[in-house]
């Protein structure tokens, strides 16, 4: 059986496929700038190494896996589903997106 996702045309897939990792480098960057934080403090000397190791190690086992988890696909359904998070949660502009992919998402 047949979805609406499988007869989408190729460039329709692709378009939601860049966006998709356009949006995954936004949102890690948003969780990068959080730790860019605890260097902050480990310059400042609130840190040592030993910690800051830690809280990077916390780190990388956290939002940037959560975040591969969720992009690493080529399923069109998944990655739609950030599409439309990301419009609303403005991580992606309307103006960014094709017409296509927004009648395809529902978005104004």
């Amino acid at each position: 059986m047949t979805t609406r996702y499988d007869d989408l045309p190729k460039a329709l897939k692709r378009e939601i496929r860049e966006l998709a990792g356009v949006v995954h480098e936004r949102w890690l960057a948003l969780e990068l700038g959080k730790l860019e934080g605890e260097f902050a403090r480990w310059r400042a000397g609130e840190l040592d190494a030993i910690e800051l190791s830690a809280l990077i190690h916390k780190f990388h086992e956290g939002p940037p896996r959560a975040l591969w988890l969720m992009f690493n696909t080529n399923h069109v359904a998944t990655l739609s589903l950030r599409l439309r998070e990301a419009l609303e949660d403005g991580t992606l502009r309307a103006e960014e997106v094709s017409e296509e992919v927004r009648v395809f998402l529902g978005h104004k």
